[in-house]
């Protein structure tokens, strides 16, 4: 399947994509896990019971996670030596192809993660798109604070929805930035409100 002259690994391409599915499993089992540790440790919720907060990493979620990871990497890798065996060139349509087919991935991760992988994923497409336009169209242009323009209209965007609109939001990601805004009560008490008044004024579902 390999082809000395297009695929750059040097073992086989099978070898290639089992080691490169092996190597995402164990990198995003590490990341999970210390994410998910500290974040326990964050909310004080690990002192109070460590055992209970590690075995918790022993779950489906910590399964999906891992498994959208490590087979992404596999099926993108896999597909793209594929590729070059079978139209025996190297070209962007290989990666595009192969990019496609590892996106499948995202069928094994949790329903609410989704969202926010794909937005994620979304707004890197924008970042390169926005990038290599600028590099084309503007060359004068610092390309490098695109990234600053878009992280601040999507900041004013979240905390937007995260005061006056959170049932648009992914209830995982509400959580994660109530943690790190902590609001008081009084603070609470008023998003509640205008919450409520939006989901009012214009319901999700009509």
């Amino acid at each position: 399947m390999a082809d000395e002259k297009l695929c750059k690994h040097k073992e086989s391409c099978v070898k290639n994509a089992c080691k490169g599915l092996v190597v995402s499993f164990l990198q995003s089992l590490a990341a999970k896990s210390a994410f998910h540790i500290v974040f326990q440790f964050l909310l004080k919720r690990g002192y109070k019971n460590p055992v209970q907060c590690l075995l918790k990493l022993i779950s489906l979620d910590t399964l999906k996670f891992v498994g959208f990871a490590s087979l992404m990497n596999f099926l993108y890798k896999a597909t793209l030596c594929a590729m070059r065996n079978y139209r025996k060139k190297e070209d962007g349509l290989n990666h595009i192809v192969a990019g496609a087919v590892g996106g499948l991935s995202i069928a094994f991760e949790d329903q609410e993660r989704r969202e926010t992988w794909a937005l994620y994923f979304f707004a890197r497409f924008i970042d390169v798109s926005l990038r290599k336009g600028a590099k084309k169209y503007l060359p004068n242009t610092n390309v490098n604070n695109i990234e600053m323009y878009l992280f601040m209209i999507m900041i004013v965007f979240n905390v937007y929805c995260y005061g006056k609109e959170k049932d648009i939001l992914v209830k995982s990601y509400y959580n994660f930035l109530k943690s790190v805004f902590s609001p008081s009560k009084a603070e609470q008490s008023v998003m509640n409100a205008w919450s409520a008044e939006s989901a009012i004024r214009m319901p999700l579902n009509k």
